[in-house]
């Protein structure tokens, strides 16, 4: 018997593995498509092309795929201007409303085939949105970390673009990684991070905001412990002092720093600790506690590795 060449075998196989891979990435989506969805299970009968969004992750997300919606859900008065990152790929999107309160009417005139929206922003909304298209409502704004991606996957196949998600989380992994390997030569800090609304009170990021995974991957850990359904509370400077943080991260909404300074004023602020050691950074309230996605999530470990709160001096 004649024995077959290992090196042959070897080639072979390695063949037939990316001929399977090649099979795989040209696949395509089969419709009508079942989806599991937070609102149950959603049918999709044909590939959607006219798809209204209602939440600024999952918008991030179709943004990374290259859809491009018809209509969008934008921010309210009270939260300041769109995310900056998605400001130019939603510049000559219509707006239907806010996220939370879209214009049923508005919607319907686009005459979408698909409505994608956020669970906890427009679950009361559902039985009207069905009317005009089907509805599929994902946890976008709360999702932790593995449910953006998990959304992502969802949206990709649901939109027939999967081929584009291995190089979109190739590319938010090595992001990630490269955060993690700074924040791991840092000692461990302990942190409080939120926004200061414009009369000056101090509402922090809670256990199960997607802020405090992602801190904690980065050497810190966040001192509300308490959980809230919409991921904040209100805190004293008192309680502040008492909790006594390594660091804090203060967001600002459009980069106005009018309402961090309002708190500052506060003569107790100067008993901060965080404060005295210069210790208190500067970041993004539309990706921190507005928005997420990943590519929201890329933009918070950059904003992390650039603010200098891995150093090992004190900065400012």
């Amino acid at each position: 018997m004649k024995l077959i060449n290992s090196s042959f075998l070897k080639k072979l196989f390695a063949g037939a593995c990316a001929l399977i891979i090649a099979t795989n990435a040209n696949a395509s989506t089969s419709y009508p498509l079942k989806v599991k969805a937070e609102n149950g299970e959603v049918v999709i009968k044909t590939k959607p092309k006219r798809i209204v969004v209602l939440e600024f992750g999952l918008l991030d997300e179709l943004k990374l795929l290259g859809v491009k919606p018809v209509g969008i859900g934008t921010s309210d008065a009270t939260e300041g201007n769109d995310p900056e990152h998605l400001q130019t790929f939603i510049k000559t999107i219509p707006s239907v409303g806010t996220r939370d309160e879209p214009s049923l009417e508005a919607i319907a005139k686009l005459k979408p085939d698909l409505i994608i929206g956020d669970y906890s922003l427009i679950a009361n909304l559902l039985p009207q949105l069905n009317k005009i298209a089907p509805t599929l409502l994902m946890n976008g704004i709360l999702g932790n970390p593995n449910e953006q991606v998990k959304n992502l996957k969802t949206l990709a196949k649901v939109t027939d673009t999967e081929t584009k998600v291995p190089a979109i989380l190739k590319q938010y992994n090595k992001i990630k990684a490269q955060a993690e390997k700074i924040a791991a030569k840092s000692p461990q800090k302990t942190i409080l991070i939120g926004f200061v609304t414009p009369s000056g009170v101090f509402r922090v990021l809670t256990a199960n905001a997607i802020a405090t995974p992602i801190l904690n991957e980065l050497n810190r850990k966040n001192l509300i412990t308490e959980v809230d359904n919409m991921h904040r509370v209100d805190i004293t400077v008192e309680s502040v002092i008492n909790k006594n943080p390594d660091q804090i991260i203060l967001l600002l909404t459009d980069g106005n720093k009018a309402p961090y300074e309002k708190l500052a004023s506060n003569p107790l602020w100067n008993d901060v600790r965080a404060n005295k050691e210069n210790q208190v950074y500067f970041m993004d309230r539309n990706v921190w506690a507005k928005t997420h996605g990943i590519e929201a999530m890329e933009i918070m470990y950059k904003e992390a590795m650039s603010s200098g709160m891995f150093n090992t001096e004190s900065s400012k």
